[in-house]
């Protein structure tokens, strides 16, 4: 239950602080006093949409915080436990504070909490009938959900979207499958084309670097060649070669060192040059005789080259790219064998969430064909304890019969790898399948009682509720024929009726009681009464006979202080009751024998 509910600088209210009870709370108080008022802030504190210009004049920002009793609430405990909220001392404090900056905040139990999950947890906490809400009856498709909620298939309805949403999509992917065909056939070959034009070229990692560097080697044969002869002439062939001259120099020190021995090192130093002259030379020889003068080889080269910069601008920069390359051609060559698999497995997917999507919108009709005839008998009680006595009330269900079918495409060409699942698509895409269930102009269609009707993601059919206030008029759609008043009455029959299935703990009706009066007033209050022994309700009201039915009545007024209008609220003592209802069943002038009747309303309720 809510406890209390502080207001801080929201609209015309300055300051409020008020402590709730359980029960039946009524809210009174002249037009304009800031009752609605007090209701959009609770709103705010569920999770509706904030704006600026509620915030009062004069100010920065506003604050409202409402502090919920959730101790027999172990749903909406284990749903703060999973968004890591601990409860405290078994309350529910959420705090929500707009600015004019625009950085507003909420917070449940000091912990920051976005909209979404403050909507989720006020959607469990709180369930405002505000004073446009009868106005979501004037549209049939609100009818569906009212039904559901009565006759409990609503686990049903959810179960029947997701697999009706799970279908659409596996259609739209085996459409997509079915039109790419020939782009995927197209594209085998064409990767089958690249893999084979590179195994066969046969590359290795450095190959390009090292041809370059024999093309070279060829290229300039005759100059190395030619070189190395000069060289090996100098050194070691010709006449005053230089190993010649050393020759001569080793004998004229080894005359020196006979005679002084102190040369014995440079003689040996200068054996050693000879040595490695020769060694060069002899080098250079080898070298001379390897130089290859070929021709043929130079021009297979430059073929080669060739041939790998032809892959390099098609595949890759580098040969390491173009291998690289090479093993994607075969991860995507697997990827695009395997689209025949996917569609063969979704022809049989499609086929099993059909059949289990027939069944599951069976089911839900059925479910709801047999709640509609205890709801129409409810409705009709509950409408005629509101003083409409003659009243008829029935659900009518509309079963969308499937319209020709188009003339079928002309079949799709299966790819050249097997082709399972293919008829079966055709079927769904035009509405020629075969057995229960198939589509047509778009829709998916279904065998119900014998007939092709049209599904939705709410189930097949549709449903509206049918009405007849009096006697003698046909029953006609609720939202076409029934005035301000009839749709309070049948907005307030629904609630009670479903009262007993909400496991929300906490009502609001903000009037009501719009476009009734007199003894159907009495009966409201009679029904919000018997509504709020099972949870705390909430009442704004200008009605004395409802309002007399409190268990805690509040007063709303307003006043101007130091040039500025504020709203109070404050629990009215049995006293000041008196006062309150005589107020509200006898306008400006009270006389005793109003006060007498106020008493009357009193003791009765």
């Amino acid at each position: 239950m809510l406890k209390e509910l502080r207001i801080k600088n929201y609209a015309i209210i300055d300051e409020l602080n008020i402590e709730f009870k359980p029960g039946l709370n009524i809210l009174t108080g002249e037009t304009g006093a800031g009752k609605s008022i007090i209701i959009e802030s609770l709103g705010l504190i569920l999770g509706e949409r904030a704006s600026d210009e509620m915030i009062r004049s004069g100010e920065d920002s506003a604050a409202i915080e409402a502090v919920f009793d959730i101790s027999k609430m172990k749903r909406i405990k284990d749903t703060l436990l999973e968004s890591g909220i601990e409860p405290e001392d078994e309350e529910l404090i959420i705090r929500r504070q707009v600015s004019r900056s625009g950085k507003n905040r909420s917070y449940i139990n000091g912990n920051a909490i976005n909209l979404t999950g403050l909507k989720n947890i006020g959607d469990m906490l709180v369930d405002i009938h505000g004073q446009h809400e009868h106005q979501t009856l004037l549209h049939p498709e609100n009818h569906c959900a009212v039904l559901d909620s009565f006759g409990n298939t609503e686990p049903l309805r959810e179960k029947c979207r997701e697999s009706y949403q799970r279908l659409q999509s596996l259609q739209r992917e085996m459409d997509e499958l079915i039109n790419k065909e020939r782009e995927r056939v197209q594209r085998i070959d064409l990767l089958t084309f690249q893999r084979e034009e590179i195994d066969k070229a046969e590359l290795s990692l450095g190959e390009d670097d090292e041809l370059k560097k024999e093309k070279n080697l060829l290229q300039n044969a005759e100059k190395l060649h030619q070189k190395a002869v000069e060289a090996y002439d100098i050194l070691y062939s010709s006449d005053g070669s230089v190993t010649e001259k050393i020759n001569t120099i080793i004998g004229a020190i080894t005359e020196i060192n006979k005679i002084d021995s102190t040369m014995e090192r440079v003689l040996e130093s200068g054996k050693g040059v000879l040595f490695q002259i020769e060694d060069i030379a002899l080098n250079i020889r080898d070298y001379m005789e390897k130089i290859e003068f070929n021709p043929d080889r130079l021009s297979g080269i430059d073929d080669r080259l060739a041939e790998i910069s032809s892959l390099k601008r098609k595949y890759g920069s580098t040969i390491e790219d173009i291998l690289k390359y090479r093993k994607q051609l075969d991860d995507d060559l697997i990827t695009l064998s395997r689209s025949q698999e996917r569609m063969d497995v979704l022809s049989a997917e499609i086929e099993n969430l059909k059949k289990n999507l027939e069944k599951l919108s069976i089911d839900l009709a059925e479910g709801r064909e047999k709640a509609a005839g205890r709801f129409e008998s409810q409705m009709e009680k509950e409408l005629k304890e509101l003083k409409m006595d003659k009243v008829r009330f029935k659900v009518n269900f509309l079963y969308e019969p499937t319209p020709s079918p188009p003339p079928l495409r002309p079949p799709l060409s299966p790819p050249s790898e097997g082709g399972a699942g293919l008829p079966l698509l055709r079927s769904i895409a035009t509405g020629s399948g075969e057995g229960k269930g198939g589509t047509a102009g778009g829709g998916i269609f279904i065998n119900y009682k014998g007939k092709p009707v049209r599904l939705f993601p709410e189930g097949i059919g549709k449903i509206e509720f049918f009405f007849s206030p009096n006697i003698g008029e046909d029953l006609k759609p609720l939202s076409k024929i029934a005035s301000g008043g009839e749709i309070s009455r049948v907005m307030l029959s629904i609630k009670n009726i479903l009262a007993s299935a909400d496991s929300i703990p906490v009502m609001v009706f903000d009037e009501v009681d719009a476009g009734i009066g007199g003894g159907v007033a009495e009966v409201v209050g009679e029904k919000l009464k018997k509504v709020s022994k099972g949870r705390q309700v909430f009442c704004i009201t200008h009605l004395p006979q409802i309002a007399s039915r409190a268990d805690a009545h509040f007063q709303i007024t307003k006043k101007v202080s130091s040039g500025r209008t504020v709203t109070s609220v404050r629990e009215i003592s049995a006293e000041d009751r008196v006062e309150e209802i005589a107020r509200m069943a006898g306008g400006k002038i009270i006389t005793a024998a109003v006060r007498r009747h106020a008493e009357e309303m009193l003791n009765k309720a």
